[in-house]
C-alpha cells in the first residue's frame, strides 16, 4: 500500500510552510531517510525526508505551493501501485470530466532542480522561489547570478499610494508581524527594570587569554539568566490555558538581527555550559542566521528570550514576549555613571536590564526576585 508522506510539525507557531523544490521527481526511486524536497518555513529552510522506501508515485503539492502540518505532500510505494482513492476524488472535483491517470513513471519528465547548497541557501534567504528561476549555468544549473537577478524582480509590483509606494511585507517580516500581533493581543505585559554594575563582567572578559576566546556580553547574560532561572524557575514556565507548564531544561532564545530580519535561535541547556562554550555557540548560530542555514528545530523550545541592543546608544527598551515564552530580557548599552560605594562616589560601568513578563503568570514580586538574582550573579562575576 502506498505510504503518504506528510508535512511534519515544523515548530511552534509555524502555521504554514511553502514547498520550495522537489528533489525527487515522480517515478524516481526513493530510500527511507532520503531528502525528497526543500520546505520553507517563515524563518528557515528545512529538508523533507522520506518515511518509506520504493518509488515516488505522485506529488500532491506542487513546488511553490503552501501546505500545513499534516498535509499529504506525496506518496511512496511500489512501481505501478495505485495511490489512495481520495486523490482521484480530489482530482475529479477540479476537472469537468474524469481523466485517466498516467502511470507514475510517466507523470513528469522534468529533472530535479540543479543547484548547489550555497546557492539554495541564498535563494531561501532572499525569498526567491526556485521553481520560477530558469538556470543559465551548464546543464541548466541555477547560478548565484540567476538567484540575485530573480530577487531584484519583486513578485508583486509596488502600488502607488498618495505619492508613496506600497508593497507586500517579506515572508520573514510577515512572520514577525504575526507573532508580535498575537503576543500583544493575548499577553498582558509587565515591565520591571534594574541597573547592573558591569565591573566584574568586564573583568571576566579582560581575563581571557586571547581576544578570539573572549566571552561577549550575550554569553555573560545568557549564563546569568540560566542561573537566575534556577533560583526563580517560574520565570521559565509557560501558561497554557489554566495550567502552568514547568520546563525541565533551560533553553534560552537569543534575538539575532540581520538586515531587516529578526530571528530567535535557541541555545540549549545554557545552565550546563561555560562562557566559552556559549560564545562559540552564539558565533555559530549568528553565522547560520546570516547564511540563511538556520534550521526550524533550532528556533523552538526556548523558555524566554534575550535581546541585547548594547552595541547601539540605547539606554533601555521594552521587548515583546514571543508567544512560546513567558518573558523577555532586554539589555541596553553600558554607560559610566557615578555610584555610591561605601560612603564614597565612584564611576562604574552600568547597564539597564528590563524584564518583560507575562503578568497572568508572573507578578511584580517574582519579576523583582529574578532581576535581583540576575544582578547579584553578574556583579559577583561568578559564572561557573
Amino acid at each position: 500500500m502506498a505510504v503518504a508522506i506528510r508535512l511534519p510539525d515544523m515548530g511552534t507557531n509555524v502555521e504554514e510552510c511553502k514547498l520550495l523544490t522537489w528533489r525527487v521527481q515522480e517515478g524516481q526511486p526513493v530510500k527511507r531517510g532520503e531528502v525528497l524536497a526543500d520546505i520553507e518555513t517563515d524563518k528557515a529552510v528545512a529538508e523533507l525526508e522520506s518515511t518509506a522506501e520504493g518509488v515516488l508515485l505522485r506529488h500532491t503539492v506542487k513546488a511553490g505551493d503552501a501546505a500545513r502540518t499534516g498535509d499529504v505532500l506525496a506518496y511512496v510505494g511500489q512501481p505501478g501501485e495505485p495511490v489512495p482513492d481520495q486523490l482521484a476524488v480530489a482530482s475529479a472535483m477540479k476537472v469537468a470530466a474524469p481523466e485517466t491517470a498516467k502511470p507514475p513513471t510517466q507523470a513528469t519528465s522534468s529533472a530535479p532542480v540543479k543547484i548547489s547548497p550555497l546557492v539554495r541557501n541564498l535563494a531561501a534567504k532572499l525569498g526567491v522561489d526556485l521553481a520560477s528561476v530558469r538556470g543559465t549555468g551548464v546543464g541548466g544549473m541555477i547560478t548565484r547570478e540567476d538567484v540575485l537577478s530573480a530577487s531584484r524582480t519583486p513578485p508583486v509590483a509596488p502600488i502607488e499610494v498618495a505619492g508613496a509606494t506600497a508593497e507586500p511585507l517579506p515572508r520573514g517580516q510577515t512572520a514577525v508581524a504575526r507573532a508580535v500581533s498575537k503576543s500583544w493581543k493575548e499577553i498582558p505585559h509587565l515591565y520591571v527594570s534594574v541597573s547592573i554594575d558591569m565591573t566584574a563582567a568586564q573583568r571576566v572578559r579582560a581575563a581571557a587569554k586571547t581576544p578570539d576566546r573572549r566571552p561577549g556580553f550575550d554569553a555573560i547574560f545568557l549564563k546569568a539568566i540560566a542561573r537566575a532561572i534556577e533560583a526563580v524557575p517560574l520565570v521559565a514556565a509557560k501558561l497554557e490555558g489554566d495550567r502552568v507548564v514547568r520546563r525541565r531544561e533551560i533553553h534560552i532564545a537569543l534575538a539575532v538581527g540581520f538586515e531587516n530580519e529578526l530571528l530567535l535561535p535557541v541555545l540549549r541547556d545554557v545552565n550546563q555550559k561555560d562562557l566559552l562554550a556559549l560564545q562559540a555557540e552564539i558565533s555559530d548560530v549568528t553565522s547560520k542566521v546570516r547564511a540563511g542555514t538556520l534550521k526550524p528545530e533550532q528556533m523552538t523550545g526556548g523558555c524566554l528570550a534575550l535581546s541585547n541592543l548594547g552595541m547601539y546608544p540605547v539606554d533601555t527598551f521594552e521587548g515583546i514576549i514571543f508567544p512560546e515564552h513567558s518573558a523577555i530580557l532586554t539589555v541596553g548599552t553600558t554607560q559610566e555613571a557615578p555610584v555610591g560605594v561605601d560612603g564614597r562616589v565612584e564611576v562604574r560601568p552600568l547597564v539597564k536590564a528590563t524584564l518583560g513578563a507575562d503578568h497572568r503568570l508572573i507578578n511584580g514580586r517574582t519579576a523583582a526576585e529574578f532581576l535581583s538574582k540576575l544582578k547579584e550573579i553578574i556583579e559577583s562575576g561568578d559564572f561557573a
